[in-house]
């Protein structure tokens, strides 16, 4: 048992050295076919990777034993496709590659949806979010400009600008408004406080 925890690391640490590669030459040198294969389904990978680690080992003229993979792979399926993985796996926006059958895959897509239309609202908070501070950077640019300006045109010219940037502001936060719906969660560090966005604080 000892030496199979041992095994585990040693794959978990070359795959994390491996970087995007399918699989590298020390890492077809080593083998360890049961526990890579373990590891792999239990990311979620799918079981048609074995051809490319095959393919690529045999680049190296080294064999790679299919069986002890896919033994260990459909063993990490199993801990893949669970509900809680579901969900965890669309709350972080991870792409899922169908690797579930049977019940445990519509439960599994079931969390999985519901984890990443979390996942979508969030991120769609966020970019209104870094909207909102590049408007604000802009107005305050225009205010110095505004404020240090002779020119009758460039003043005419700033007023328009100002004005677009406030209507933009203004249609931003009405579409934020509705964030609000989703409870204390969005006002995490990072994030503005509810009711922040309904401030005048911010118009000139």
């Amino acid at each position: 048992m000892f030496a199979r925890k041992n095994c585990f690391f040693l794959i978990a640490l070359l795959l994390g050295l491996s970087g995007c590669a399918v699989i590298s030459e020390e890492e077809c040198r080593v083998g360890l076919w049961y526990e890579r294969g373990l590891q792999d389904g239990a990311r979620g990978r799918p079981q048609s990777q074995v051809y490319d680690i095959a393919r690529e080992c045999q680049n190296y003229d080294m064999p790679m034993d299919s069986e002890a993979w896919l033994q260990g792979h459909e063993e990490g399926v199993e801990t893949f496709c669970t509900a809680e993985n579901g969900y965890d796996q669309g709350r972080r926006g991870r792409n899922y590659q169908g690797v579930c059958t049977g019940p445990a895959a519509d439960l599994f897509l079931l969390n999985y949806e519901r984890g990443l239309a979390e996942y979508r609202v969030e991120q769609h908070y966020q970019s209104l979010l870094w909207r909102r501070d590049s408007l604000q950077r802009e107005l305050l640019s225009l205010r110095h400009a505004y404020r240090n300006s002779d020119s009758e045109v460039q003043l005419r010219a700033l007023h328009f600008q100002r004005s677009r940037l406030r209507w933009e502001l203004q249609m931003l936060d009405m579409e934020l408004h509705r964030y609000g719906l989703f409870g204390s969660r969005y006002s995490t560090s990072g994030f503005y406080p509810r009711g922040f966005f309904s401030a005048r604080l911010f118009y000139w």
